[in-house]
């Protein structure tokens, strides 16, 4: 499963369009809308998030995932806060059998939205660089999901600290 923060969706979702993965939507407005635009580029979704709908949409992409479909989940939306990993991908990775892959861009040249989660857009023409972390082994069917929460957060801030240090020397 890759993995990913909400402000950070525009460029690992595009790179990763065609290639058959099942995303999970919010039921939300705006993810109706969000939802049309990954299905054209390729993405399979279920709809739910943390506020609402989340247990099935979880039950879901679980049993899409047993049948071999690798996943993308946003970890801190759909309100927030910001670079803060909700426990639901964690859940489903652990549910699921699943590695984690967390995945990040940044750019030093930037448009950044005044919502909660500074929704970042690169400028034409600028240099975009995409990281995928190590994987994060699945730690086995003992694991605890506040412990494998906190780590994949880790492993993600982390990352983005290292691509937003290169963007800016870039």
């Amino acid at each position: 499963m890759t993995v990913t923060w909400h402000g950070r969706l525009l460029v690992p979702t595009y790179h990763c369009r065609n290639r058959k993965l099942v995303a999970m939507i919010s039921q939300h407005r705006d993810g109706e809308l969000v939802s049309r635009v990954v299905e054209k580029i390729g993405f399979e979704t279920v709809r739910g998030s943390s506020t609402r709908g989340g247990s099935a949409a979880a039950l879901a992409m679980i049993e899409k995932m047993a049948k071999g479909q690798a996943a993308a989940m946003i970890c801190d939306g759909p309100r927030g806060p910001i670079y803060k990993m909700k426990p639901g991908a964690a859940y489903i990775a652990l549910a699921s059998g699943a590695d984690v892959i967390p995945a990040i861009f940044a750019s030093k040249h930037v448009m950044r939205f005044n919502s909660w989660d500074r929704f970042t857009v690169p400028l034409p023409f600028s240099r975009v660089l995409l990281y995928y972390g190590e994987p994060i082994p699945h730690p086995g069917p003992d694991a605890d999901l506040r412990a494998f929460t906190k780590l994949m957060e880790e492993r993600l801030e982390a990352l983005r600290a290292e691509v937003e240090r290169d963007a800016r020397a870039s």
